[in-house]
């Protein structure tokens, strides 16, 4: 059994490509320790209860759509994990945890080189909390005042922290 260690896909032959999101599969692949997360979907599954924070079965499709329309996801991208730093839950702004990487819109007072990193470029990057951005390196930051709490804040780091070790 083969697993994909960006998706959480499982399938019985090796393929050079995820079957689901694309991602390259590696034989040679070290194995997590027992009870480790091995994919992005089993990490997130841990911070499901994390205020504002959907994992992919309990996003409905009106903020499924959303998500799409305002954080420029392809149609083809599956999404894992929804933050919504929205204070009415219309999801307009925040970030996505998708299978192909991590994408993200900020309100007018977050500056922001990108709203689109690959997990290869995320893994090369360092994750911190400032106050009400989750910084991740050379310009770019999420926005993360709508939350308004800073346990949820530290979660949601220590959720794309632990995210960035599986790629490493």
């Amino acid at each position: 059994m083969f697993t994909c260690k960006y998706c959480g896909t499982e399938f019985l032959e090796h393929q050079p490509n995820c079957p689901n999101c694309g991602a390259p599969i590696k034989i040679s692949e070290s194995k997590g320790k027992k009870g480790e997360p091995k994919s992005i979907r089993e990490v997130c599954i841990k911070y499901e209860e994390v205020r504002n924070l959907y994992l992919d079965e309990t996003i409905d499709s009106k903020r499924m759509a959303t998500v799409r329309e305002q954080f420029n996801i392809p149609a083809n991208e599956t999404i894992i994990m929804v933050y919504d730093d929205t204070i009415f839950g219309n999801n307009k702004l925040g970030f996505a945890i998708c299978a192909g990487g991590l994408y993200w819109k900020n309100d007018w007072s977050v500056e922001t080189k990108r709203t689109f990193l690959s997990w290869q470029a995320f893994a090369e990057r360092e994750v911190e909390l400032d106050t009400y951005h989750i910084k991740l390196g050379r310009g770019d930051a999420i926005g993360t005042a709508g939350v308004g709490d800073s346990d949820a804040r530290k979660q949601m780091v220590k959720l794309l922290q632990e995210i960035k070790t599986l790629m490493l």
